[in-house]
């Protein structure tokens, strides 16, 4: 059987519902689709340290998963290198904060986009708290027609559930989408809640963590799509080798 290999950002907690759930929706995505996965935890911090984020190469797809991280850049770095190189990519959460910093600094080129949870009086805050806390509610999220989200979901609407406190700093959100990141699933209230690169083969993150709802019997359709994409990259990749 095909097995495909993640890596997922992010320091490991053993007592996050959320951290434990990420590889357990990975594998009732595998087991739908007829493969297996490996998922490997990798620490921010290393990241940061020399040719760190070349130990992504040998991953079919990148999680940024989601909880508290030990360094904020060295998220940042790992997402990067995923954008940077086509390499399948979901964020959940903090993972969806952190891919908006990382295409903040290195697209827009606010080389001090932060998040207030971090650094609350300093650089630019394109991460900011939400109007409303929204940790541990399930609320409805609209997703927008024609994009990969919908593609994936296959409706108009879901009900998803949210561990976090922050979000996109409203001031920065023109400017984001702008330059190329598409908000492609919104709250009631407009405010946004998945977005997605399309010049990417697979690139999207929620705020919301998918993974809390998924059951073996039904996976998570946005877990399902990305572990799809990676099997994919895999099988691509492989046939690149067998060429050269």
């Amino acid at each position: 059987m095909n097995t495909i290999k993640i890596g997922i950002i992010g320091d490991y907690n053993p007592k996050s519902l959320a951290q434990l759930m990420t590889g357990k929706s990975l594998h009732h995505a595998a087991v739908a689709v007829g493969i297996t996965v490996e998922e490997h935890w990798i620490p921010t911090k290393s990241l940061l340290e020399v040719h760190g984020v070349e130990i992504l190469r040998q991953f079919d797809g990148i999680w940024g998963g989601p909880g508290d991280v030990n360094s904020l850049n060295g998220s940042i770095e790992g997402i990067r290198f995923a954008r940077e190189h086509n390499i399948p990519y979901i964020g959940t959460c903090a993972g969806f904060q952190y891919a908006v910093l990382e295409f903040a600094r290195n697209v827009l080129g606010i080389v001090d986009a932060t998040t207030a949870e971090f650094n609350p009086k300093q650089g630019c805050l394109v991460i900011t708290p939400l109007g409303c806390n929204i940790a541990g509610k399930k609320m409805v999220v609209n997703i927008a027609s024609n994009t990969l989200a919908h593609c994936l979901y296959g409706c108009d609407t879901a009900t998803e559930e949210y561990f976090c406190r922050f979000g996109i700093n409203p001031l920065y959100q023109d400017a984001i989408l702008e330059a190329g990141l598409k908000i492609t699933g919104y709250d009631s209230d407009g405010e946004p809640r998945i977005f997605e690169l399309s010049n990417h083969p697979f690139f999207l993150a929620s705020l919301f963590v998918p993974q809390t709802s998924s059951t073996p019997e039904c996976p998570h359709p946005l877990i399902t799509g990305f572990v799809v994409a990676c099997r994919n990259n895999k099988s691509a990749t492989t046939k690149t080798h067998a060429k050269l």
